[in-house]
């Protein structure tokens, strides 16, 4: 699958958080910022969002034990996801803007700077994903490469069916029609309402890949082919 001749300059990736839940992600965690750090050098402007992972949905669930509103569950998760994405702009060294920015006005001010600019959730009530597609908007961006722990959309669960067929193509329409009406904290899975109407109205590319393929990734934001899902509108 290709993007065509699209001559991709800011790109916004969601990265998942489960990169931070395994030892597998300290290989991962290397790749993408070295990745990031030469498509930069090459002139391409990255927004890097990241999730909170497992580590934010234990944080959760002790949280709803000891009795905590939806919405203090989903700061506390927001902090989780801060210091992930902490851990992975520090990787990326000089080139990453820090302090990581905690609002929209913070990230368009660390914007301006021409560095990488990466941060966490931002506010209650909206995912990572939303966050991505937030700022994806206000920065007029390119491209959205959100990077999950699977190769892209299905056709099933590929973790429970091993011949879940994985889908090249699927139209806005679709994805909304798959998104679950579960959306407490902790529990923004594929994507979540509020991004999908940002995307919805901006029409933003976005694509869904494996973040473990760091190649892929490039390919992808190369505009060539790549093994993932297309959002078509």
């Amino acid at each position: 699958m290709s993007l065509g001749v699209l001559e991709i300059r800011k790109v916004v990736v969601k990265v998942t958080g489960k990169i931070f839940d395994n030892e597998n992600g300290v290989d991962v965690l290397a790749s993408l910022s070295s990745l990031i750090s030469s498509k930069a050098d090459e002139g391409y402007r990255f927004a890097v969002v990241v999730g909170g992972g497992r580590r934010a949905r234990d944080y959760i669930e002790l949280g709803r034990k000891l009795g905590l509103s939806e919405g203090q569950l989903d700061a506390v998760g927001i902090e989780v996801s801060r210091v992930n994405a902490i851990l992975l702009a520090f990787t990326l060294g000089p080139r990453a803007y820090l302090p990581i920015p905690r609002s929209i006005d913070e990230f368009l001010r660390a914007w301006t700077s021409s560095k990488v600019v990466v941060l966490g959730g931002l506010q209650p009530g909206q995912s990572t994903n939303a966050v991505a597609a937030i700022i994806a908007e206000m920065i007029n961006a390119d491209l959205i490469l959100n990077a999950t722990d699977v190769d892209g959309i299905y056709d099933s669960n590929p973790k429970k069916n091993p011949q879940a067929k994985l889908l090249k193509e699927v139209h806005i329409k679709e994805l909304e029609e798959m998104l679950s009406d579960k959306e407490l904290a902790g529990y923004y899975e594929l994507f979540d309402r509020v991004g999908l109407n940002i995307v919805k109205r901006s029409k933003i590319p976005l694509v869904f890949l494996s973040v473990y393929n760091t190649e892929n990734i490039r390919r992808a934001i190369n505009g060539e082919e790549f093994v993932g899902t297309r959002i078509v509108y």
